[in-house]
This record gives structure tokens, sequence and C-alpha cells, in this order.
């Protein structure tokens, strides 16, 4: 873990970092003049910052304002050593974002523990941010494609739904379904038809713009949400995309599987049109293409009140 050191005297900080060298997977960095270590910490995150307090030219609270003003520094712990023992200058340090200090002369002992102790908890900490981020992903992600799941995927739509209503945006939806899936299943394995999902989700992904959503709904059934998109432009999006999906080899054994999809493309409509029609409409749709041969993209073209008028 990587101890940044910051002290104007050269003998008092080398003796620190001499000290915390003692601990097991500790890095230091030790600077004399304040405002190079700023700049470090600029481009640099510690995991725990040991400050003096009384510096010239910029003292420790000035420092830390500094020092935490940048984001990703909010959280470094911080060990204040200072020679000033008054109550009120203890209390300006934790005010000042101090996390724990230690008086001058320096105990070594005392040092070394709170820096021990603080050094443990931020490392709990990045397992509980490790752990937070994994859970969330779990929440979110279709672990076999990576795709959003289905929920992830209906709370995001809403939100479009919201923004294209708010700022009178035009706003498509794509149901897609892939053809004879069932089949490939059976034919080929569920290991080949997973393959063929993910391979399905990386055209989409690989197709599409950032803030397009890609979802997986359930099965072989996926959603497209398209910000900013008219139907029109939806639909040349689409079909080049099912024409790039047909195109594409699975391999499985000495076979290569090659499979098509099937969509329903719509716009939203602002008149009386809500998230369950709006999807409903592309999934019609979508039921269409695949009745009328597959491998295919039909629209729906919604009315004033949000009815299909295809």
């Amino acid at each position: 873990m990587k101890v940044l050191i910051v002290d104007d005297s050269l003998p008092n900080a080398l003796l620190i970092e001499d000290l915390l060298r003692k601990l097991d997977f500790v890095y230091t960095v030790v600077f004399t003049d304040p405002v190079k270590a700023l700049n470090w910490a600029a481009v640099e995150t510690p995991d725990l910052l040991v400050l003096d307090y009384i510096m010239p030219d910029i003292d420790g609270s000035e420092f830390l304002k500094r020092f935490q003003s940048i984001e990703r520094n909010q959280h470094v712990p911080v060990v204040v050593v200072t020679i000033d023992d008054k109550q009120s200058t203890l209390h300006d340090m934790l005010e000042a974002g101090a996390t724990d200090f230690v008086r001058k002369p320096v105990d070594e002992e005392e040092l070394v523990a709170r820096c021990r102790n603080l050094l443990r908890m931020r490392s709990y900490q990045g397992e509980l941010q490790k752990t937070v981020e994994r859970l969330h992903v779990m929440a979110t992600i279709d672990s076999l494609t990576g795709a959003c799941n289905r929920r992830h995927f209906l709370d995001r739509l809403e939100t479009e739904v919201a923004r294209a209503q708010r700022f009178n945006e035009p706003l498509s939806i794509a149901m897609l379904d892939a053809d004879h899936f069932k089949s490939i299943n059976d034919t080929y394995g569920h290991a080949v038809g997973d393959d063929v999902l993910r391979a399905l989700t990386r055209a989409c992904v690989e197709m599409l713009r950032r803030h397009d959503i890609v979802g997986r709904l359930g099965g072989e059934e996926f959603a497209i949400c398209m910000p900013e998109t008219t139907m029109d432009k939806a639909q040349i999006v689409c079909d080049r995309l099912r024409q790039n999906i047909a195109g594409l080899n699975v391999k499985s054994h000495d076979n290569e599987v090659k499979f098509t999809v099937s969509m329903g493309v719509t716009q939203y409509s602002r008149g009386g049109d809500s998230t369950e029609s709006f999807m409903s409409r592309a999934d019609a749709a979508l039921y269409q293409a695949k009745n009328q041969g597959r491998n295919q993209v039909i629209l729906s073209i919604a009315d004033e009140n949000g009815n299909d008028r295809a």
C-alpha cells in the first residue's frame, strides 16, 4: 500500500519513512515541498497521508483542503503529526479533514500502530467497494451475455421515456429474437446456443452507439433502446444489424452455425404512449416479423394515442 509523507524537515520525514517501512506491503513516497506533494497527488492516489501540520508557505490545514479537493483523495485517511498540542489546534485538524494525529516528539510505536490501523481500514474499504461493484453487476447485468438484464433495461427505458417526454426528443425501441433458437439448442447443444446469444450481443454492442441500451429480456429475446432516434433511422440501423448477424458464424466442433434474427421496431408516441404500450407495440411487430418468414425488420407505427396503426 502507498503512503505519502509530507514534512518540511527531511530528517523527520526520513524517520517516519524508516518506521513505516517496517509494515508489510508498504511503499512510501516522501516530499519536503508541499507544493510538489500536491502536484504528485493530482495524478497519484495514496492509501495513507502522513502530514506535518506546521509548515512554511502551506500549513497542514491548507494542504488538506487542496489535497481533498481532488475527488479520489477525499476518502484517503490522514495522520497529522504536530508539535502543537493545544485542544483548539487538534479540533482544527479534525475539522480540516484529518483522521488521526500524533504529537511530536513522535512515539514510534504509537505512530506505527495508528498508521497500521488506518491502512487496515483502507484495505477493508477497498474490499467493500469491490464487493459493492460486484453486487451492482450481478443486479444489473445478464451474466451470460453482458447485456443489461430485464429489470435494469426496463429501469433505463423508463428513464429514457421520461427524457423523451421532457425534451420532446424522438425515442425508438427494437425487440429482437434469435430465429429457430430451440432448433440450434437441440441440434448443437446448449453451449453452442449460449455462444450464439453472446455473438448476438457482441454484434449489437459493436454496431450501436455508446448511449444505446441493449438488454436481454429472457431466453433468446433482446431489446434495444435508441434515444434521440426516429423510427426511420432505427429501421436503417436495425436492418444493417440484421444483415451483420446473418453473416456471423459460430463454431461448433467441425461445424459453423449460422443464425438470423427477427426484429420489431417502433417509435415512442408522446400523445398517449406508456412504457408498456411502447414495448408491446414493438413486440407485436416482432411477432409479425416471425410469422412472415423471419430474418426481417417490421415497423409498427403508433397513432396520436399510442395505438398501433401498422
